[in-house]
Formats: C-alpha cells, sequence, structure tokens
C-alpha cells in the first residue's frame, strides 16, 4: 500500500570515527569543495542497460591512493571517510569514498550509493557536498552505521550509470573481496539518476542484492524485467510533486512488483519536489532506510 508521508524530519545525531586502511587514503572531507551544481539535471531513464560480460570476471586493476593532507584534530571529532581509487579495463582512476564503521566485525552488510547527476566529477568532495546521503554520514546524522559503504563518483564527462557498468560492478566485487562483508547481505540505493540506475543495476545482477532503494528515479527502462527483480526486496521513494522525474514509473513498478508476490513497496512523499526526497527519507526516525539496507527491520 503507498504511503503518503508529509514532511517531517527527524534528526539523530552521532559521532562516528572509522580507521584507515593502507589501500586507500583517510581525507578530510570538511575541507573546502568546489563549486557544485544545486539543481540535479538527471534523465528520465540512462542511455542504456548495465550489460554484464559473459564467463568469469577478468577485470584488472589496482588500488590508487587519493593524495590529501592528514586530517586535523578537529576532523578527527567528525565522520571521516576513506577516499579511493580504482583503474579497470574500461577507465583509469575511477574514485569512491569507503565508510567504515567503528570496530567492524566480521561479515558485515555492505551499502553501495550511487548519486545524481550534480555528484559528476573528479573531486569526490563533490560527491559528500551535494548528496545528503554521503553528507549525513559525515555529519553522524544517521548514527552510527553499522555497515559499510561504497559510494562511487562518476566521471563529470559520462551522462549515466550504465557508462562504466563493468567498472561498477568490478568495484563492488573488489570491496566485497577484500573486506569481510556478507554476500548475503549487499544492498543499494540511490538518487535521481543514481536511482535509476539502481533499477537498471539490479535488472542486471539480480544475484547480488538482497535489497534495493531507488529515491526519486525512474523504473521505466525496467518494466519489463518483473520476473527477474522480484527476489530482490524493494523500497523506492519519490515526491508526489517531481517534475524532473514523475513518480508514475515507480509506482507501476511497485504494483506489478507485488502482483508477481514480490516483497515491494513505494513511499509517496505529499507535496514533495525532487530534491526534497532524499532528506525526507533518510532522517525520518519512522522510515528507517538505513536499518533496512542492513536488514536489521522488515
Amino acid at each position: 500500500m503507498k504511503r503518503l508521508i508529509h514532511m517531517s524530519v527527524g534528526f539523530l545525531l552521532a559521532t562516528v570515527l572509522i580507521s584507515a586502511m593502507s589501500a586507500c587514503g583517510t581525507v578530510d572531507t570538511n575541507a573546502e569543495s568546489s563549486e557544485v551544481i544545486l539543481e540535479d539535471t538527471g534523465a528520465e531513464s540512462s542511455e542504456a542497460i548495465l550489460e554484464q560480460s559473459a564467463g568469469s570476471f577478468s577485470t584488472e586493476y589496482e588500488i590508487l591512493p587519493v593524495e590529501s593532507e592528514a586530517p586535523s584534530a578537529e576532523a578527527d571529532m567528525s565522520l571521516l571517510f576513506q577516499a579511493c581509487s580504482i583503474s579497470t579495463d574500461e577507465m583509469e582512476n575511477f574514485g569512491y569514498w569507503l565508510y567504515t564503521p567503528e570496530n567492524p566485525a566480521e561479515n558485515m552488510p555492505l551499502i553501495v550509493y550511487l548519486h545524481g547527476a550534480s555528484g559528476r566529477g573528479e573531486d569526490l568532495n563533490l560527491v559528500v557536498a551535494d548528496e545528503d546521503f554521503p553528507k549525513y554520514l559525515k555529519t553522524g546524522e544517521l548514527g552510527d552505521v553499522r555497515a559499510y559503504v561504497l559510494i562511487p563518483q562518476l566521471p563529470a564527462e559520462l551522462r549515466s550509470w550504465s557508462d562504466i557498468g563493468d567498472s561498477l560492478y568490478s568495484l563492488i566485487q573488489k570491496t566485497v573481496s577484500d573486506l569481510s562483508i556478507d554476500k548475503e547481505n549487499i544492498s543499494l540505493s540511490g538518487f535521481s539518476m543514481g536511482g535509476t540506475a539502481v533499477w537498471e543495476l539490479a535488472a542486471e545482477y539480480p544475484d547480488l542484492f538482497a535489497r534495493i532503494a531507488p529515491l526519486a528515479g525512474s523504473a521505466r527502462g525496467v518494466l519489463d524485467q518483473i520476473s527477474v527483480l522480484q527476489e530482490i526486496s524493494v523500497w523506492t521513494f519519490v515526491g508526489s510533486a517531481d517534475t524532473v522525474i514523475a513518480p508514475n514509473s515507480s509506482e507501476q513498478m511497485v504494483a506489478e512488483l507485488k502482483k508477481a508476490g514480490a516483497t515491494a513497496d513505494i513511499t509517496e512523499f505529499d507535496s514533495a519536489d525532487h530534491v526534497s526526497v532524499p532528506s525526507l527519507t533518510y532522517l525520518d526516525e519512522n522510515i528507517r532506510l538505513v536499518d533496512w539496507l542492513i536488514g536489521n527491520v522488515e
């Protein structure tokens, strides 16, 4: 059943510290970032559905640390990320943030987050400055997130996550291989262009993700993939007043998934526009999306 949520926002305040890993550089994300685009102009759908390479995984890559200054003592009081990069057959210096929970246990969950069009570029700080979910991780407003979080950045010259589908898959596989991650507890979320890519990536790699949460994305390109997606738990979020990406394709997708017996739900925020959806979603204590992505709540 569609749920109508009004624009009330709850906040969780906490401080989380993470330790640096040798493969990545630790970066103070309090540093001033370059100018960012305020309006996400992501298209209704990506240019192409991600295509999985046949046969065994063969992409070769190496970890390239991102140069940065050591964080200050003041920065140690806020959430720190690890800035990393890999090179693949598709591209060089594929940058991403890696969030590591304090004192990680064995077999931790993994959340993969895909940003919208305005997060594209070569400066990883753009992703933190302009995207609500990474920003809330940094400030501790999401509390102590007990999962690894992978936040890649799409290069500025590319228009869609599907342009680097193989590299994105490689990055996820590399992260799972290097860290103690529960392969049965990987979730995917994203906003706008990233929300559209969530639908597409899940349809291309249905065995990779246990749960997906697209925010203000378009499901138009995968409406014929019901049988592929029905084994994945789905919770999508849209704004009823979204004029950038209309909510109707997400509504149709969830309705079709439910008919097929899938676990699927949609939350539609009453009178919310496109850019309001992430804050209304991630900061609402009643929604608890991060806990859902981790698998702590049904």
